[in-house]
């Protein structure tokens, strides 16, 4: 630099020129992540479709025209934006949504976490210190298994941008539906940021609180304006078994304003046999006399022949609507579907909108299998009911007790439940198999005992879901064989003892079927097994009663 001072700095110059426009940019390229999720659907096998939804700021120069996406396994692709032509869609001021949309096949089973790590979030978040200089990242797992079967994660109708006023109650719902009908419980928890970390000075506000079965987020109150964000990780559950997760990373703007949230007024749950029609009222109103706008997302809305929620009716501040689901069979699942409606308000121009939600849980049940029939035969009982009238049934449960119980479930109680002292006994594999032989396990049944029995429908197919039980049907062996009554001592002897053996004779023999002659073959044993000798034959009906003598009593 001593010998070449004025040729090394013009030299320099334009680097150094560069490096300050690269520096005086970073930020720019940085500040534009609100909100987002990736959320994915199986395509058969081991192909998957993943979808990478981001909420970002609309006039940030960190516009993002294409994505990578980690699929956990080592492979990492770059997706383009498919929405609004590849330019993304401004859905409201300040936030345009983008969508990503990527294919890939994993090579083997085992538990996958795609991930997308973007910088940086949008500035000012006041939960996430120096928000603009951390990484947005998000992160969804997925258990490819032969146990489990194919899984598609939920899909979240509602976007993850909410407004709040300030002392006021907010409330967020993701609008989670899941397609395999599979259980979903929900969780607050950090936000994360370089490398799928937990954000260290991350904090979540006090009076937030997360409803782990509706997953309605709840805020009371907020404290302070701003924008806050919050992490909901949405849990799928099939047979008690975890098979995948959703983040969703969400952003509430807390504004100083003098508003209410609106208020929805509807039921909280019902049952509804597949066949059967369910319908109910739902209404919405404004404390602050505001009109109000009612919307509905879910599942019912979602299948096949869904549910109709009819145009709401508006006046002044209140808006009441109609929900009406012609069930069928196709509709049976394990798990209640969740219908979500939602309220908003439309306050003075100077105000911000607020939401209220109610979550209302149907569940659909097949109907019982009907003209059960228990024929006694020998020591057997042979049980017989008509097929269900849903194609979709796997297979049938047979329950069995002694002495009717008088079973009459409720609403919303499928199967046959422990406390009426039924026990499952037996089972059939197959919409057409209705036919069950009772013999005890081979051990055959006792007569004089009446036995109960209760028959259940299986949807193995959706989620393990079971029919009402059968009405109870009962019966008694026929008394067509010989049953002892007595055995006693009658005389005590190392060598000359002697036994009464007594047996009481078949009632409802029939003997036009099997007109005889009779006899009977009374049988001794030492109590080992296949050590037994006949003792005395007996011809005859009526003769009933045998004294066994020269033995050791």
């Amino acid at each position: 630099s001593q010998k070449y001072p004025f040729i090394l700095i013009p030299m320099l110059r334009p680097y150094l020129i560069t490096l300050f426009l690269l520096l005086g940019t970073c930020h720019a390229w940085a500040t534009h992540n609100r909100a987002g999720e990736i959320t994915y659907r199986n395509l058969g096998g081991l192909m998957y479709e993943a979808t990478i939804t981001t909420y970002t700021v609309p006039d940030s120069p960190a516009d993002r025209p294409e994505l990578p996406l980690d699929w956990g396994d080592g492979h990492i692709d770059t997706l383009l934006r498919s929405n609004g032509g590849g330019m993304g869609e401004i859905i409201a001021p300040g936030i345009k949504k983008n969508t990503y949309i990527g294919v890939h096949l994993y090579a083997s089973l085992g538990t996958y976490c795609m991930s997308m790590e973007d910088p940086n979030r949008n500035s000012g978040v006041i939960n996430i210190p120096n928000s603009v200089d951390v990484p947005f990242y998000i992160e969804t797992c997925v258990t490819i298994s032969p146990f489990t079967g194919n899984n598609s994660s939920p899909v979240l109708l509602n976007p993850p941008i909410d407004l709040a006023c300030v002392n006021e109650r907010f409330e967020h719902n993701p609008g989670a539906y899941d397609p395999d009908g599979d259980s979903l419980s929900y969780a607050l928890v950090t936000c994360l940021g370089l490398e799928g970390q937990e954000i260290g000075d991350y904090s979540i506000p006090g009076g937030v609180n997360m409803d782990p079965v509706t997953g309605t987020l709840t805020w009371l109150y907020p404290l302070q304006q701003g924008e806050f964000n919050f992490a909901i990780q949405i849990t799928e559950w099939r047979s008690g078994i975890l098979i995948g997760t959703v983040l969703r990373d969400m952003q509430v703007n807390v504004l100083a304003c003098d508003n209410r949230p609106p208020i929805v007024e509807t039921i909280d749950e019902i049952c509804v046999e597949a066949g059967d029609s369910v319908g109910f009222p739902v209404i919405a109103h404004d404390p602050d006399g505001n009109p109000v706008i009612l919307t509905a997302t879910g599942g019912p809305l979602e299948v096949a022949n869904p549910a109709i929620f009819t145009q709401p009716v508006y006046d002044s501040d209140t808006a009441s609507s109609w929900f009406h689901w012609d069930t069928e069979c196709s509709h049976v699942q394990l798990q209640p579907y969740t219908m979500l409606f939602r309220a908003e308000d439309e306050p003075a121009s100077n105000q911000p909108e607020l939401v209220d939600y109610h979550t209302v849980f149907i569940t659909v049940i097949g109907p019982a299998p009907k003209n059960p029939e228990a024929n006694p035969q020998g020591n057997t009982i042979i049980l017989d009911w008509d097929a269900s009238v849903c194609q979709d049934v796997t297979g049938y449960k047979i329950f069995r007790r002694i002495e009717e119980y008088g079973f009459i479930p409720d609403t919303c109680e499928t199967g046959v439940p422990a406390y009426t002292g039924y026990a499952q006994i037996g089972s059939t594999t197959g919409l057409n198999s209705t036919h069950f032989v009772d013999d005890d396990g081979g051990n055959g049944l006792i007569l004089g005992r009446e036995y109960c029995y209760m028959v259940v429908a299986c949807f193995d197919n959706n989620g393990g879901a079971e029919s009402y039980a059968s009405i109870e049907f009962c019966t008694e062996l026929k008394r067509d064989l010989p049953i002892i009554t007595n055995v006693s001592v009658r005389n005590t002897h190392p060598e000359n003892g002697s036994m009464d053996v007594v047996w009481s004779k078949p009632t409802e023999l029939d003997t036009i079927q099997i007109p005889g002659p009779y006899e009977y073959h009374l049988y001794r044993t030492d109590n080992v097994a296949g050590n037994e000798i006949q003792i005395a034959t007996l011809t005859g009906l009526n003769d009933t009663i045998y004294v066994d003598t020269l033995i050791n009593t």
